[in-house]
């Protein structure tokens, strides 16, 4: 732990490399480029590393880059007070090569400082291969959890292939847990792909700079699955059918102070 350690541990990291934290608190004073695979995570069971940026990025994702996060704390606490704020985004122009993001075990909080901070935020001509959260915990959030709408000139083309959820908890979320946005008549493509099952969804979309109007917002994709899960007093999901055959499943959920989930066909 110490100052900028993570930062200098990225920078000496070839690709596909692990970086392991030991307890304690990692603050980082700029913007980490992640520019080939990486994984950071906690060396150790018990309490998580906890990691504090002072930027309006923790990560981003350059040409190259696919990044995983495993057993570690993320504090938006320390960011500053301007909007446009991600704890990992995208690079701020178009990526040639898919990448790859994994969160699992980790609990993200305080993302707040400002309206419209989100945890992850893709860029326009940028395509993930995979996104997926996996037991974890996102508390106190003012944007999206995951922003996948960029694409919005409606060519076809989107942000994610696999967006995958799973025994993770949100609470405190004023915008959604996914807006995953994919436009256009172009048929030959497959995706996107979306799951969400075992989460618990809690007073999320209430934000009332949330355009969505929803807290799980799917426009366009082609395989939606979403089980198993919790809704308290969220915004519904809302699931917009578009091209091609697109089938959307949800099954077991409940809802409370949540209204019914709305599918309509554009």
């Amino acid at each position: 732990p110490g100052p900028d350690a993570l930062a200098k541990a990225v920078a000496t990291a070839g690709p596909g490399d692990a970086i392991a934290l030991l307890p304690g608190e990692y603050q980082v004073g700029k913007i980490i480029e992640i520019d080939r695979p990486i994984t950071i995570k906690a060396a150790q069971e018990g309490p998580k590393p906890l990691v504090r940026f002072e930027r309006s990025a923790l990560f981003e994702l350059a040409e190259g880059g696919s990044l995983k996060l495993e057993g570690l704390a993320i504090s938006g606490e320390d960011a500053p007070d301007a909007y446009g704020n991600a704890a990992i985004r995208t690079a701020n122009r178009s990526l040639l090569g898919n990448y790859r993001l994994s969160v699992v075990n980790c609990s993200v909080a305080d993302l707040n400082v400002n309206h419209s901070f989100d945890f992850f935020r893709a860029g326009r001509h940028t395509f993930a291969r995979r996104i997926e959260i996996l037991g974890s915990d996102f508390a106190d959030i003012t944007g999206h959890v995951l922003s996948l709408a960029r694409e919005t000139d409606d060519l076809g083309i989107y942000n994610g292939e696999y967006v995958v959820i799973a025994d993770s908890s949100f609470r405190n979320i004023e915008k959604s847990v996914a807006n995953l946005y994919r436009g256009g008549t172009d048929e030959s493509t497959f995706g996107p792909h979306f799951q969400l099952t075992g989460a618990v969804l809690e007073k999320v979309g209430r934000g009332s700079r949330n355009k969505t109007e929803a807290s799980i917002r799917l426009l366009g994709v082609q395989r939606a699955q979403i089980r198993s899960s919790q809704f308290l007093d969220s915004e519904p999901i809302r699931i917009t059918h578009t091209v091609g055959d697109p089938v959307s499943i949800l099954a077991q959920n409940q809802f409370a102070s949540t209204a019914a989930p709305i599918l309509t066909d554009d």
